[in-house]
C-alpha cells in the first residue's frame, strides 16, 4: 500500500461574504486609487461588468505604498507572539511597507490564536472590513513545541496575505497535474473537506483579472505543500519555509521602496513623453491639467502592450474612461469630452509581469 503523504496544515482562504464585497472595494480604491480596475475591452476576454458587485470583484486589494500597517494581539503567549514578530517583519526587507506591533484599537491586523480554527489571513484591503472587535488573521496550530521551521512556514505565509498575496496553487498560469479523485479522498480524509471545499481551495485559480502575479513559482511561501501521490504527473512541491526569491522580488514590484506613493509625472497637452514600465506591477501615474473645455485624445505608442485609464476631473478614483487595444497596435487609446480641471492617467502593462518601452501624448483635437 502507498505511503500516506505527510499530512499538513494548510491555510484557508477566507472571502468576504457577497454583502461586504461592494464596501470593500470602495474602501480599497479610497485606500490605494490604483487599485480601481482597468476593464479591459481586448475582443475574447468580455465586456465591463454590469453592476457595482461585478466591478467589485475585480477590484484590487493593495495597500498603499509605504504604509504603516498596525497589528494588535487579540490572545496569546507572550514568547507566541514575540515569534510572529519577529517572522512577519521580513515582508518589509523587501517590500515598502511597516508591519507596527503596538496593540493599536485601529489595528488594521487583528492576530488571533483561537485553536481548531486553521490558520488563515483576510487578504489585503479586505482586513478594512472586519468590524475592529474581530481578528483578520488566526494561527491554530501554535503551542509552546511548534517547530521554528512551523513557524516560519505559517507566519511569513499568512502576511503575505495580509499583503494581497494569493495562494500560488490558485495561480491564473499554473497547470499543476491533479489527481483529482485522490486530491478530494486526501483532504475529505484529513482536513474533513468536502469535493466543493477542495475545489474553492485547492483546484480554483485566480481570473487574471482579480489579481497581480508573478511566474508561476513551486518554491513560493505562498504554495501548499504537495505530494507526487496526489499528481498524475511527475510534480510535488515540498515544505516551503522561507520567502523564495521570486516571492522577494515580487513583493518589490508590488509595494516598491524606491517610488514613493504620490510619484507622478506631468503630462503636457500637446506634447509626448518617452518613458518605460520598468518592472513587475508597475504602473505609471501622469498629471494632466486641461485649461479649455473640449475634446480630446490620450494616447500610447511604441512596441508594448498597455492598459490606460483616466481618471478626475480633481479625483484619482472617478474612472472616466479605460482602454486597451483602441490605438495602432496594442496601444491604448482615449477621446473623451472634457471640462478644465486636473486629470490623472494611469498605464500598466497588459501582463502582469510584462515590461517594455512607450510614448504617451494628449491633445485637444
Amino acid at each position: 500500500m502507498p505511503e500516506e503523504p505527510s499530512i499538513p496544515h494548510v491555510c484557508l482562504d477566507m472571502e468576504l461574504p457577497p454583502e461586504l464585497l461592494v464596501t470593500a472595494a470602495e474602501k480599497a480604491i479610497q485606500e490605494n486609487p490604483a487599485n480601481l480596475p482597468i476593464v479591459r475591452h481586448r475582443p475574447g476576454l468580455g465586456v465591463a461588468p454590469s453592476s457595482p458587485l461585478s466591478l467589485a470583484i475585480i477590484t484590487g486589494k493593495k495597500w498603499q505604498n509605504g504604509r504603516t500597517l498596525h497589528v494588535r494581539f487579540l490572545d496569546g503567549k507572550p514568547e507566541i507572539q514575540a515569534k510572529v514578530k519577529q517572522l512577519a517583519v521580513q515582508w518589509s526587507d523587501f517590500a515598502n511597507i511597516t508591519f507596527q506591533f503596538d496593540d493599536s484599537p485601529d489595528a488594521e491586523i487583528r492576530i488571533a490564536f483561537t485553536p481548531n480554527k486553521g490558520s488563515w489571513s483576510y487578504m489585503g484591503t479586505d482586513n478594512l472590513s472586519i468590524p475592529r472587535d474581530q481578528p483578520t488573521m488566526n494561527y491554530g496550530w501554535f503551542g509552546p513545541d511548534t517547530d521554528d521551521e512551523e513557524y516560519s512556514r505559517t507566519v511569513i505565509h499568512e502576511f503575505g496575505h495580509a499583503l494581497g498575496c494569493i495562494h500560488e496553487h490558485q495561480h491564473p498560469e499554473t497547470d499543476i497535474p491533479w489527481d483529482r479523485e485522490k486530491t478530494f479522498a486526501y483532504y475529505l480524509r484529513t482536513n474533513g473537506w468536502s469535493r466543493d471545499m477542495v475545489e474553492q481551495q485547492v483546484f480554483q485559480r485566480y481570473s487574471r483579472s482579480q489579481t497581480q502575479f508573478s511566474a508561476f513559482d513551486k518554491d513560493s511561501i505562498m504554495e501548499y505543500p504537495i505530494d507526487e501521490s496526489l499528481t498524475i504527473g511527475n510534480f510535488a512541491v515540498g515544505w516551503n519555509r522561507h520567502l523564495s526569491p521570486a516571492d522577494k522580488t515580487f513583493i518589490a514590484g508590488i509595494y516598491p521602496k524606491d517610488k514613493p506613493a504620490d510619484a507622478f509625472q506631468t503630462l503636457t497637452v500637446g506634447t509626448a513623453v518617452q518613458t518605460d514600465i520598468g518592472q513587475h506591477g508597475e504602473e505609471d501615474l501622469f498629471k494632466l491639467a486641461i485649461a479649455q473645455k473640449g475634446k480630446y485624445t490620450i494616447e500610447t505608442t511604441g512596441p508594448t502592450d498597455l492598459v490606460m485609464s483616466l481618471l478626475g476631473p480633481e479625483s484619482q478614483t472617478s474612472l472616466i474612461a479605460t482602454d486597451d487595444d483602441s490605438g495602432q497596435g496594442h496601444n491604448a487609446k482615449i477621446r473623451a469630452d472634457l471640462a478644465p480641471g486636473t486629470y490623472w492617467v494611469r498605464v500598466r502593462h497588459f501582463k502582469p509581469a510584462g515590461t517594455g518601452q512607450y510614448g504617451l501624448s494628449a491633445r485637444k483635437v
